[in-house]
C-alpha cells in the first residue's frame, strides 16, 4: 500500500500527459491528414475521462483490500537479497523496496498455500528488468522460488486478470 500511495499521484499525472501528448499527436495527423483530403477525423472523446474512470476502478480494488503484514525476518530477507543482488535486487539499482514487497508476496503466498489455497496467485509488477530474462521469461532465481508456490507472474493488468481467469 506504501508503494501504491507513493506513486499514485504521479502515476495519475503521467497518464494524463501521455493522453495529452497523443491527443496532440493525434491532432496533427488529422490536419495533415485533411491537407490530402480527408474529411474523416479520428476522435478520441471517449478517453478524455480515462484515467478517472481507471483511479475509480483501482477505487473499487482498494476498498476489497485486506493488508498483509509480514514477519520480521522480512526485513533481514530483503536486505540479503540486496546484498547478494539476487533478483529481483540488481546492482545496478537501489531495490530494498521491491525486494521487500517479493519477499512478503513469498510469504503471502506460502500461507494461502499451507491454508489450501487452490486459487491462482498473481503476482503483477511492472519491472520487467527485475523479473525477467530478455523481456519473457522469468529469472532462474524467481521461477524457482514461484513454481513451487504456484505463483504466476504478470507485467500488466491484461495479462494478470488472464492468469486470473477473469
Amino acid at each position: 500500500m506504501t508503494e501504491f500511495k507513493d506513486h499514485d499521484a504521479s502515476t495519475q499525472e503521467e497518464a494524463e500527459r501521455a493522453i495529452k501528448k497523443v491527443r496532440e499527436q493525434l491532432g496533427r495527423i488529422n490536419s495533415l491528414d485533411a491537407v490530402y483530403g480527408s474529411v474523416n477525423l479520428v476522435n478520441l472523446a471517449h478517453r478524455d475521462d480515462h484515467v478517472e474512470r481507471a483511479r475509480s476502478i483501482v477505487g473499487r480494488w482498494l476498498a476489497r483490500m485486506q493488508t498483509f503484514r509480514p514477519g520480521h525476518d522480512a526485513p533481514a530477507k530483503a536486505f540479503a537479497r540486496v546484498n547478494t543482488a539476487t533478483p529481483p535486487a540488481t546492482r545496478a539499482k537501489e531495490s530494498s523496496k521491491d525486494c521487500l514487497v517479493y519477499e512478503t508476496v513469498l510469504e503471502l503466498a506460502s500461507a494461502l498455500r499451507a491454508a489450501g489455497t487452490t486459487a491462482p496467485i498473481v503476482f503483477l509488477s511492472s519491472n520487467l528488468n527485475e523479473y525477467l530474462v530478455d523481456r519473457k521469461h522469468l529469472k532462474p532465481e524467481i521461477a524457482a522460488e514461484f513454481s513451487p508456490l504456484k505463483v504466476e507472474y504478470a507485467q500488466n493488468m491484461g495479462l494478470a486478470r488472464h492468469l486470473l481467469g477473469l
